[in-house]
């Protein structure tokens, strides 16, 4: 396993390890279902950085705002049942397949209700989605693995945690699980149709969890002031009127890196359509014709921000700003050196440059092994066509802006 990769447990269910670590492996193996977020070259830990300093609390796998209230609902019911911990799997499930059939009775397809099509088969849990999101916003005030939450809510008292100074004088305990100035959930809930509306009750809480936690996110300060024009395909469009410095620190690398890097993705599709078009006889026309295409307006791009981007990448403060969230494998910041070195010298070569094509091949080697499309023939075989990350990184703003959506639209606005 290379350095890029770390250690990758699989994860299904609720297991006994920590929390943040569970989410992380969650969303990884989503990601598998999404081919817009698959790493064909191992740029996911700066992708993820940055992500999670413009969107803490926001992953690619949620859907709407309302589940951050649904969750602490179902939450609490099993709390008030004081369910046994072996029956927590159960009647968790029970209650989140009861809500998905509430949902189904007021949201139609497509409106964002988790499991709308799979049901009582669904394997994702809500509650495992919107887990981590829940602490990072002070909506979740306890910090519980799940075989704690299990014997919390069996033992149906409040577990106390005591902060304590540099002295190990205590300075405050924390009795709840929930915050205590969550709304309440409607009567009957989950067993009488729902919708996804937020009351002007709940937009305001959550709006108010969303400033007060991350203040210096963007998340955080679209919140604060829903009123911003929120329509921009990119976060670095949004007429922010007043960022916080941190913020647009953030912002910037995120742009830069964003449109560097978006010609490395496009390069990587354009290698695999030729050599699925030479290896395997695929008509691959359209989609060579579609990347070249692609590649030529990152081409255009690139030289008319060349000087920027050209200072911008020699210096420290991009990496420095990657690693205050997560630190950054050598052979990543290596690559990532050597695409800028390539694409900076002339972007508008980059396509049938064999320099680069050998850059791209040998990283995607080195990060899958035998799973490398550009480099082992079986896995090309197995490859669906389907180009994978197009476009540039957005940095989860599309999951955010629909959040974001739902705070401003409740339904009595």
């Amino acid at each position: 396993m290379s350095d890029d990769e770390g250690d990758v447990a699989s994860f299904f269910g609720w297991l006994d390890y920590d929390d943040r670590e569970a989410q992380r492996m969650r969303e990884v193996f989503a990601a598998f279902d999404d081919k817009d977020t698959i790493d064909s070259l191992g740029l996911g830990v700066i992708r993820d950085s940055i992500s999670d300093q413009l969107f803490p609390g926001v992953s690619t796998i949620q859907t709407r705002a309302r589940y951050f209230l649904f969750v602490p609902w179902i939450c609490q019911m099993l709390e008030a049942e004081r369910v046994p911990m072996g029956r927590f799997n159960d009647r968790l499930r029970e209650l989140e397949v009861a809500l998905i059939e509430s949902l189904r009775g007021e949201e139609g397809a497509n409106q964002g209700v988790i499991g709308y099509r799979a049901r009582r088969r669904l394997t994702r849990l809500p509650s495992t989605v919107y887990w981590n999101g829940l602490q990072v916003f002070g909506i979740r005030l306890l910090d519980l693995a799940s075989s704690e939450y299990r014997g919390f809510v069996a033992r149906g008292t409040p577990r106390t945690d005591i902060a304590t100074d540099d002295d190990g004088e205590p300075l405050a305990a924390t009795r709840h699980m929930w915050d205590p100035a969550l709304p309440k959930a409607p009567k009957r809930f989950p067993a009488e149709p729902i919708s996804m509306a937020l009351t002007s009750e709940e937009s305001d809480y959550l709006a108010g969890r969303m400033t007060t936690s991350r203040p210096e996110s963007m998340v955080g300060e679209l919140a604060r002031d829903l009123s911003i024009d929120r329509s921009a395909a990119m976060p670095w469009e949004v007429p922010i009127p007043h960022a916080p410095p941190r913020l647009e620190e953030v912002l910037v690398h995120a742009r830069n890196f964003s449109e560097l890097m978006e010609g490395a993705q496009a390069l990587h599709n354009l290698l695999l359509a030729r050599r699925a078009a030479e290896q395997l006889g695929q008509d691959q026309e359209d989609l060579v014709g579609t990347l070249a295409e692609e590649l030529e307006d990152w081409a255009e791009l690139i030289d008319a921000r060349r000087d920027e981007l050209s200072s911008w990448i020699t210096g420290e403060d991009f990496w420095y700003v990657i690693e205050r969230q997560s630190r950054v494998p050598t052979p990543t910041r290596r690559f990532v050196l050597a695409w800028a070195d390539l694409a900076l010298h002339d972007p508008s070569v980059v396509s049938d440059s064999p320099e680069a094509a050998l850059l791209v091949t040998e990283r995607e080697h080195r990060l899958k092994g035998k799973l490398a499309r550009l480099t082992e023939a079986r896995a090309l075989e197995n490859w669906n066509g389907e180009p994978f990350s197009p476009g540039q990184m957005t940095f989860r703003w599309g999951n955010a802006r629909r959040i974001l959506d739902d705070l401003a639209h409740h339904e009595d606005a």
